[in-house]
């Protein structure tokens, strides 16, 4: 089953990591958070996490283990496969103590892809702004972290 690169929604399940290329020859890591259903379906969007970790070689789940995600957004499942990743495993998001980060979006808060109801303007500071990622952004967002400021 890993690795592979995930087509349609029924390939993938929440907790599944995959690794990032990046510049340097080195790997990042992302981590699936939470998958949009509707009406009881999955769809190809995805709440995706990066975790804090860049290494040598693949992501392992001893790597990863505690590991905090510092940035999510949500992206289409076709996103793995752009930026050059591939699904190499799963490890259940409770082991981690892992769950979406709830977020706002147009005066709503998120919190993986539930509505969580309506808050006032001036709690907007309290979370971070919902992103919709493009199909290359985890890579951008990763290089920003483990290259560019290195």
């Amino acid at each position: 089953m890993y690795p592979h690169i995930p087509k349609k929604a029924s390939e993938i399940k929440e907790g599944e990591f995959f690794y990032i290329p990046l510049s340097n020859g080195s790997f990042a890591c992302g981590r699936l958070l939470a998958i949009e259903k509707k009406s009881g379906r999955k769809t190809k969007s995805i709440l995706v996490g990066l975790h804090d970790w860049a290494g040598e070689n693949y992501p392992t789940k001893e790597d990863i283990h505690n590991c905090a995600i510092i940035e999510q957004g949500v992206m289409h499942i076709n996103s793995i496969g752009h930026v050059g990743g591939q699904v190499i495993g799963f490890k259940p998001l409770s082991e981690d103590n892992l769950e979406p980060m709830p977020q706002f979006e147009a005066g709503y808060l998120i919190q993986g892809f539930d509505n969580l109801g309506e808050i006032p303007t001036e709690e907007y500071d309290n979370y971070t702004r919902r992103v919709t990622y493009g199909l290359n952004v985890i890579r951008l967002k990763a290089e920003h972290h483990f290259i560019k400021n290195s």
